[in-house]
């Protein structure tokens, strides 16, 4: 399933069966319960395409940035395509690793219930957005998965025990901070 919003511009139908043709060569990749999120928007630096993977709990975003529409949408599917590329080889070296594959296993199994709400009522004017998540009991090293293949630079997680986990990248290599109750 292909979902598509326009934000600042009206999306022409030509457009959106471009989206559909690049997503579906991406889609023979992907396990029939995929779905995809695409974003286009208007910003100073001219279109930005965001493409986000859905599968059971794991994420998958491609993003662009570029003058004219199609480039964006092809760079971000281009972008989607590095990071699918980048998962499997993942999964095949810990396969490799760990004698069975526990990565992809745990990932088929997670569950998302992201909520994403814009800023109502909050007394900072600094706040300007406010999302709303279930945390997921994976390990560490599901969780620098999940981080990469978002491209965000933090990801928090639940912990094997329990315990509330932000894993976030370094210069070199990765962090790790552990909540106490």
């Amino acid at each position: 399933m292909i979902n598509i919003t326009a934000r600042g511009f009206e999306l022409k139908q030509g457009t959106k069966d471009g989206i559909d043709k690049e997503l579906k060569r991406v889609e023979k990749m992907l396990p029939d319960t995929a779905s995809f999120d695409v974003t286009l928007s208007k910003t100073v630096e001219g279109y930005q395409c965001d493409i986000t993977v859905k599968n059971t709990g794991s994420f998958i975003r491609g993003e662009a940035v570029a003058e004219k529409i199609e480039p964006s949408i092809d760079y971000a599917v281009d972008d989607l395509k590095r990071k699918l590329r980048k998962l499997k080889t993942s999964l095949v070296d810990k396969k490799r690793k760990s004698g069975i594959d526990i990565l992809a296993t745990a990932m088929d199994t997670l569950e998302d219930s992201e909520e994403d709400f814009e800023n109502e009522d909050y007394p900072s004017a600094d706040i300007k957005r406010t999302k709303h998540f279930t945390l997921h009991m994976m390990t560490d090293d599901e969780a620098i998965v999940q981080m990469e293949m978002l491209g965000h630079s933090f990801f928090v997680y639940m912990g094997e025990e329990g315990e509330t986990k932000i894993v976030y990248a370094r210069k070199k290599g990765y962090g790790l901070l552990i909540c106490d109750q």
